[in-house]
């Protein structure tokens, strides 16, 4: 008989066990931007968008798609707050779309 347990559940449950690992996700795409200084792109929603779509397609868990006006600062850092429950075990993917700084901001 087999088990399911995360790794730090493991030592009593003897020497059968599959781990629990949960995927979570966060994919951002931005085209549009708010500020008139930034120009918009053409492919950044759409990759975010592809990349969301192979992983929600084929494997299960907790996967977030932000693009465009949905993809506020706040918004992405409360996302990326939320990772910090994840457990050691956890998958976490994350990706961005978009445009970068020349200033390293």
């Amino acid at each position: 008989m087999y088990h399911y347990a995360r790794s730090h559940d493991t030592q009593s449950l003897g020497d059968r066990y599959i781990f629990i690992m949960t995927l979570h996700g966060i994919f951002i795409g931005i085209d549009r931007y708010a500020s008139p200084a930034i120009n918009w792109l053409s492919c950044a929603k759409r990759d975010a968008t592809a990349l969301h779509a192979l992983f929600a397609d084929n494997l299960p868990g907790d996967l977030k798609l932000l693009t465009d006006k949905d993809a506020t600062s706040s918004t992405i850092e409360e996302e990326l707050k939320s990772l910090s429950q994840c457990d050691p075990d956890d998958i976490v993917v994350f990706t961005f779309s978009g445009s970068g700084t020349e200033t390293h901001e």
